[in-house]
């Protein structure tokens, strides 16, 4: 078909306009950048919600009207660990960021932060007052961002915390004086509240349902938490009051007392809610009326709560056991190590740690400012808001004690997939939990990878080494062209064909195989990538001998995720596929509307997809759940708790159900394949008797057999490279029920940093995928028919 040309030209006229207009779009945002020329460039990175932001902007323009020479350029991220990272990875790091107190020891270690000692320690910034400047912090907060290179707490300091919160208690006063349970403002023992959570949980209806019925609190189970309430039961996680991270503690009497009590209330009794899955969780059933009490929880729910009106809330402390303790949480500004002007960045990180702006941040409420000066004023005392019990956060400060981890993220995973295991799902005791602790994480401090004697990877050599070899097969490819025995209009036309394909030559190269050889060097080194390339040490054969011993447990259970789903992905996507493609193979009016349809789930992103089945899945109000709670109920049973308690049984099915959603693609293909087919077999079939079952079988299967093996070799590729789905919906789930290999592989590499590991995990995957590959092109010698190959 033929485009009329007044079309075409209106068709040149858009694009110029856009190319026009694209120029202009840049040259006015250069334009507007003139005025920073001449001036000290300064990026801060921070978080926060909208509120929060707000003050960081005011503080920023204050600053920038007191120092007019210098402009700061302000990033806010949401997903903030992975944006600084990926800043830090670069080369590129913000000059001053938020500082967590559990990345101190990595960033420091790896030098990626100033030493603040000889800036702060002068008199207050404003010269108006003469005593320390650094006297008005609380001490415990600034030792949180002290290190010596060995543990937190003595040494260089990192970082000037902005605000902070002990742990406390909320609480429904309305739900506490309907179960006649008295508030318990003076404090509580364990003892004391697991009979209280039994009378507010008996609050509820009988045969209610999850979203309607009333729990007693919440118990959260991350491992800081669970930290807090050993320590509250005299139990610690590490010995040497928390400083040996070779010796752990929860084998011990008191911490099984405490894991214990949690296990009972959760599991056991029930009283205490159990968020599994993808279902309401405990913070918002809280602000929902119907939970009693929720805890170890922060000042940073505060702006939130106060948004209640359905009900009256307060805070009251932690239950006690032995002794009474509230963990600090906190954050801190810092200052990059590459920073190239530290004195107007140490000036910065002042202002921003300034009175000013923590009494804005403490009327809002999301946390209690570093300052004793502000913290103890009307700012942050708010007289009149809630909760009315505010003076108690100050009051905690007494029993507040910082947490203790390793530097390596891997002490967290284990941790937190064994406590899942144990008091959230209830598949292994308490005991075996902490036993599986141990062994994992002696396991994983033995690692090869932990030694520090390793060998700087030569990249010099190595570079030499690779252009050497590429120049040499560059010549032997030359070579053996020039010796062909070509006229001139030949020769001309291989050129030609070589300068045609040159393009996407390069592009393998640079973007694929260049990427590929260097992953191959990089997993057979120990490398961080929040560190420069030159910091990459030669392990030899350490992550593979990792990953079969000191890994084996999550590299094993990974790769049983992976090759389940699979197993049930291809077959079922693969025959739903053909199903709806003979379907809409049909000739009826309106066909060509059910084809859009079934296709149209295809255009939809991974992410945007996953949120939608998050909706679908959910236990309490989902869809899914909702047409099979009737069904069930018929045989005295209830919908399966896809992704939490179920997840064992129910998580990958419910992947491969989702994944039914997407068969389009596979239909286009046996769509064309179906209309390839000549009427003429089905005709002669027919003739000899053939029935429409027999005709499927011995004419329409041989015949798009070819578009069989090919949308088999795809499903089986992309199953194995299944992520975005987990990442979105589950994550690891529940006793690492949905950690699918890719998924795995994403976390050594951005989560843990752990790029040479990360790169053995991807080699290893390769292998598998090509083997497997391999052998079903092999096997398809035997059910293959290519019409044009046999006689």
């Amino acid at each position: 078909m033929t485009i009329p040309k007044a079309i075409r030209l209106l068709l040149g006229f858009a694009a110029l306009l856009v190319v026009i207009w694209s120029f202009v779009h840049v040259g006015l945002r250069l334009a507007g950048t003139r005025s920073d020329v001449g001036k000290i460039n300064l990026t801060i990175l921070h978080w926060g919600n909208a509120e929060e932001e707000q003050i960081v902007i005011k503080l920023v323009e204050a600053f920038e009207k007191e120092h007019p020479n210098v402009k700061i350029h302000r990033l806010h991220a949401s997903n903030y660990d992975p944006k600084l990272k990926t800043m830090l990875a670069a080369g590129t790091p913000p000059d001053l960021f938020y500082l967590t107190y559990d990345n101190l020891e990595e960033f420091a270690s790896e030098h990626l932060l100033m030493d603040l000692t000889p800036y702060v320690t002068e008199n207050s910034p404003t010269g108006r007052h003469q005593a320390k400047w650094l006297d008005d912090f609380y001490p415990i907060l600034l030792d949180v961002f002290r290190y010596d290179g060995h543990l937190p707490g003595q040494g260089a300091l990192y970082g000037l915390p902005k605000d902070f919160t002990p742990m406390v208690t909320f609480v429904n006063l309305d739900l506490f004086q309907k179960a006649g349970v008295k508030i318990p403002y003076d404090g509580w023992t364990w003892d004391e509240y697991e009979g209280d959570m039994r009378k507010i949980a008996a609050l509820s209806l009988p045969n209610s349902q999850p979203a309607d019925r009333i729990y007693g609190g919440v118990i959260n189970t991350y491992q800081e938490v669970l930290n807090n309430i050993l320590w509250t039961y005299g139990g610690e996680l590490f010995g040497k009051d928390g400083t040996d991270f070779r010796d752990i503690r929860l084998e011990d009497l008191k911490a099984q007392a405490a894991l214990q009590m949690v296990k009972r209330l959760r599991l056991d009794e029930k009283t205490v809610f159990n968020a599994t899955g993808i279902a309401l969780e405990g913070g918002q059933q809280f602000y929902d009326g119907k939970i009693g009490c929720i805890l170890p929880i922060g000042r940073w729910m505060v702006p939130r709560y106060r948004s209640i009106k359905d009900f009256r809330w307060d805070v009251v402390p932690l239950p006690h056991g032995e002794r009474t303790v509230s963990r600090i949480t906190t954050v801190a500004w810092t200052i990059s190590a590459r920073t190239q002007h530290s004195q107007e960045a140490v000036a910065l990180l002042k202002f921003l740690c300034g009175r000013e702006g923590q009494a804005m941040s403490a009327r809002l409420g999301l946390a209690i400012p570093s300052l004793k000066s502000v913290a103890e004023s009307d700012d942050f005392l708010t007289p009149g808001l809630e909760p009315k019990n505010t003076p108690l956060f100050l009051k905690e400060i007494t029993h507040a004690r910082r947490s203790l981890t390793p530097k390596e993220k891997e002490f967290n995973r284990i941790f937190e997939q064994e406590m899942s295991s144990a008091l959230q799902i209830g598949n292994i005791s308490t005991m075996d939990a902490a036993r599986n602790i141990r062994q994992r994480w002696l396991r994983e401090l033995d690692s090869p990878l932990r030694k520090e004697q390793a060998a700087p990877m030569p990249w010099g050599s190595l570079a030499l080494l690779g252009v050497g070899l590429l120049t040499l097969l560059l010549i032997l490819f030359v070579r053996c062209a020039s010796r062909e025995n070509l006229g001139p209009i030949d020769r001309a036309n291989q050129r030609a064909g070589w300068m045609f394909i040159a393009p996407w030559l390069i592009g393998f190269a640079l973007f694929t195989l260049g990427p590929m050889a260097f992953s191959l060097l990089l997993s057979f080194c120990k490398w961080s990538s929040i560190t420069p390339l030159g910091e990459a040490r030669f392990v030899g054969l350490g992550n593979y001998k990792h990953m079969l011993y000191h890994d084996r447990e999550v590299v094993g259970q990974s790769l049983w995720v992976t090759v389940y789903y699979v197993m049930l992905a291809v077959p079922i996507g693969q025959a739903a596929s053909l199903a709806i493609a003979l379907l809409v193979n049909a000739k009826v009016r309106g066909i060509y509307f059910f084809r859009t349809a079934f296709y149209i789930p295809v255009l939809i992103g991974g992410v945007a997809m996953g949120t939608l089945w998050l909706k679908i899945f959910n236990n309490d109000y989902g869809l899914l759940n909702g047409l099979l709670r009737p069904i069930t109920a018929l045989f005295g049973a209830t919908p399966p708790d896809w992704f939490g308690t179920d997840a064992k049984r129910w998580a990958i099915p419910g992947f491969v159900l989702m994944n039914l959603w997407t068969v389009g693609g596979g239909m286009i293909l046996y769509l064309a394949a179906l209309k390839g087919i000549p009427a003429s077999y089905y005709e002669a079939a027919r003739i000899d008797g053939a029935g429409r079952l027999r005709q499927f079988s011995s004419v329409t299967l041989p015949l798009i057999s070819p578009f069989i093996f090919f949308n088999v070799v795809m499903a089986l590729i992309g199953s194995f490279q299944v992520f975005t789905q987990a990442y979105v919906m589950t994550g690891p789930g529940p006793d690492n029920s949905t950690l699918f290999y890719v998924l795995n592989l994403y976390y050594q590499a951005f989560e843990y940093h752990s790029m040479g590991y990360a790169s053995a995990l991807a080699w290893v995957l390769f292998a598998v995928v090509l083997v497997l590959t391999l052998l079903v092109f092999r096997a398809s010698r035997r059910w293959v028919y290519y019409e044009g190959l046999r006689s």
